[in-house]
């Protein structure tokens, strides 16, 4: 087996040979590229036995000439099926990797695609188990010259910080974007120790996704004994997550503790749109490793796609990320600052479709030395401010219908799920002001707020949305956290509220990177509910905010008199038509009715629809609908129902299924219901329901 290269090979014949230095017109500095020499050539389908016996299927991208000549092999490990799903997406990476001297394998985890045996949830041991044997056996393969990635983005940046903290000896770098390495804190299951709507609606999608049946085509005969074996396993996987609501050893199995674990280059990705953004500062800041970030205007997607814009060309990016870690070449990456940031200097809703405006900057290091963290305290009268104030008590609201102008925890359609302007929710929150900023400020990094309060309940939740005033009086969203009040510092434990005493309690806001303009006014809109994210505390709260000692922290950038050079070109902002400013009637959750009588309103509707896959002869289709509804002055009305579906279809065979699952609460429990139901060709073929009562365990 070859290991690496870490020499710098020089010389002209060898720069045409490997790729070199070159100044494109849209850079001020040399960049290194490897050049596109190489073909291609596709392995469909093949079989990587894991120690247990099963086979994990693999579509491989290789370099024609690789036996000859080995190259480093980047590994994306994911469930979305390398035959179907993900079929062009992989190719159009491909495209660009394997001819600049890489090779790209995709892997289905087990119990997905055409790979043997079963999965009943996301990162479930087993299939954190095989990543290893599986890197492994990519970097014997004589194609290989022994270093091996790991890329991916969602599901498949959290597989690669899974395996990163493995320390396989044979993985050398990662490139994770819009993921996390801890299940508990950032992925779709909490916020703040909050349970959110997006438990449901994700578990519904991904138990469908392990519906998928394989290609016949492919595994032959036995494609119907395979499908039914993932049909009969599925659990009430929503139920499952539910009974963790606490950080525990089903949390712990999910979550990377040990950062020093982490031997190989990691680069992350985040979006200011994505939910996964927290994740970037704190690998940054934690790991010792070689690693670097990049955090850009987008929502949930790779930066050459991202949006909103400006999208970068992200490919150059990769491909010298990987020639440095993989083929051995010093592509002066390294060298470059530990993160970039794009300062946002307006929201999605005030200028999409454009492209957001905005600058990039640069951090050589992560805590950064250009960040002072500065005090504003909550005073009486709603005053936000850096003057101390004498102590007293406000009200913090309890509506449950504040929220609807953040509508979805991750957006992806940003007409419809982007954050809208927020005065609504404003009316129905508690709000502390600054005066009129006399100069403009970059807010870069995790706002913090030091909270004081008094609750007559033994549980309670609080929202805080950090927005900017613009001069005109309207109100736009910078960022916002929320905190589920009892619960201990790192989630582990339930610590019921004692009525009546004063306590404290650090909300954390998202990390953002904004630009405030001078004129402006910093309001910190503070509520117990954000519906339709959040699911409300169990019973109504009498929830105060003692002022004067209450305090926001604000991470404040310190600008360099001239930034380094942004090496990445921007791509151009797709033709879309002129920015239009989000109505309320474009809004995905709405309100309904007359005061005192408003129910909160949020409908999804996306039929099946085939489409054909032409290079397999294949039709593909997937639906969902999403209705979710909370009555005014009643915490225990939010209902929230979810379906998702999928067909393939081939030459008189069909396969169907449909998954969908209901979530209620009182009191004291969650009502889950959950189904699946599967068709062959129009007729029923499996069925199954689940009724489940879970407890509220601080929730």
């Amino acid at each position: 087996m070859q290991g690496s290269r870490r020499e710098f090979i020089a010389g002209a014949g060898a720069l045409s040979a490997i790729g070199g230095w070159y100044r494109p017109a849209w850079a001020k500095t040399d960049v290194w590229l490897p050049p596109a020499n190489r073909k291609l050539k596709v392995v469909e389908h093949s079989l990587i036995e894991m120690p247990d016996g099963v086979k994990l299927a693999a579509r491989i991208f290789l370099p024609e000439d690789a036996d000859a000549r080995p190259v480093g092999a980047i590994l994306e490990y994911i469930g979305y099926g390398k035959r179907r799903n993900y079929r062009r997406v992989d190719d159009r990476t491909a495209s660009w990797l394997v001819p600049r001297g890489f090779a790209l394998v995709r892997v289905d985890v087990r119990g997905t695609g055409e790979s043997g045996g079963i999965i009943v949830n996301e990162y479930d041991l087993p299939e954190q188990a095989d990543v290893t044997p599986l890197i492994k056996w990519i970097a014997r393969q004589p194609w290989c010259n022994g270093n091996v990635g790991m890329r991916g983005i969602s599901y498949g940046a959290i597989t690669a910080y899974q395996a990163a903290g493995k320390d396989i000896p044979e993985l050398k770098a990662i490139i994770a974007a819009m993921g996390t390495e801890n299940g508990y804190t950032d992925d779709v299951h909490t916020l703040g120790g909050c349970v959110i709507n997006e438990k449901v609606v994700w578990g519904t999608i991904w138990k469908q996704v392990m519906t998928v049946p394989p290609d016949p085509e492919l595994v032959g005969e036995v494609w119907q004994s395979m499908w039914l074996e993932r049909l009969q396993a599925q659990l009430p996987l929503v139920s499952e997550w539910m009974r963790h609501q606490l950080v525990d050893q089903y949390w712990r199995n999910r979550i990377l503790s040990n950062y020093s674990k982490v031997k190989c280059a990691v680069y992350a990705i985040g979006g200011l749109e994505d939910s996964y953004i927290d994740t970037v500062p704190r690998i940054l800041e934690r790991l010792d490793c070689p690693r670097k970030g990049i955090i850009g205007p987008w929502g949930h997607d790779w930066p050459q796609e991202g949006d909103p814009g400006p999208r970068l060309d992200w490919a150059v990016e990769e491909a010298r990320w990987w020639d440095h870690w993989l083929n051995g070449h010093d592509t002066g990456l390294m060298k470059e600052p530990m993160l970039r940031s794009f300062v946002a200097e307006a929201t999605v809703a005030q200028c999409y479709p454009q492209d957001v405006p905005g600058r990039w900057v640069a951090d050589d290091a992560w805590p950064s030395a250009q960040i002072s963290k500065t005090s504003y305290r909550l005073g009486q009268g709603g005053i936000l401010s850096r003057k101390r104030s004498p102590k007293g008590k406000v009200e913090i609201p309890a509506n449950v219908l504040v929220g609807t102008a953040i509508p979805v925890l991750s957006p992806i359609d940003m007409t419809s799920q982007a954050p809208v302007e927020q005065s609504f929710d404003d009316d129905f929150s508690i709000l502390f002001e600054t005066a009129p900023l006399t100069q403009g400020i970059d807010i870069v990094g995790q706002p913090r707020l030091k909270l004081h309060f008094v609750a007559d309940k033994p549980i309670a939740k609080i929202a805080v949305r950090l927005n900017e005033v613009t001069p005109d009086g309207r109100s736009w969203l910078l960022t916002y956290g929320v905190r589920n009040l009892a619960h201990n510092s790192d989630h582990t434990a339930y610590v019921p509220i004692a009525p009546g005493t004063e306590q404290t309690h650090e909300v954390l806001l998202k990390h953002t990177s904004r630009r405030i303009r001078k004129g402006s006014r910093l309001r910190l809109s503070i509520s117990q509910n954000l519906w339709p994210i959040v699911w409300p505390a169990p019973e109504d709260v009498a929830l105060h905010l003692v002022t004067g000692v209450t305090h926001l922290e604000l991470p404040l950038r310190i600008g360099r008199t001239t930034e380094p050079d942004m090496p990445i070109k921007t791509l151009p902002n797709p033709a879309r038509s002129p920015a239009q400013e989000m109505k309320p009637t474009s809004r995905l959750a709405r309100i309904e009715g007359a005061a005192g009588k408003r129910k909160g309103v949020m409908e999804v509707a996306l039929p099946m629809e085939l489409q054909n896959l032409e290079p397999i002869k294949m039709q593909l289709g997937s639906g969902l609908s999403l209705d979710a509804t909370i009555t005014e002055g009643d915490v225990n009305s939010y209902r929230i129902a979810f379906t998702s579906e999928n067909a393939s279809s081939r030459d008189g065979w069909k396969t169907e299924a449909r998954v969908k699952t209901t979530m209620t609460s009182t009191p004291s429990e969650f009502i889950v219901e959950e189904s699946i139901e599967a068709k062959l060709n129009d007729k029923a073929l499996f069925a199954r329901q689940w009724s489940n009562r879970i407890p509220r365990n601080g929730n």
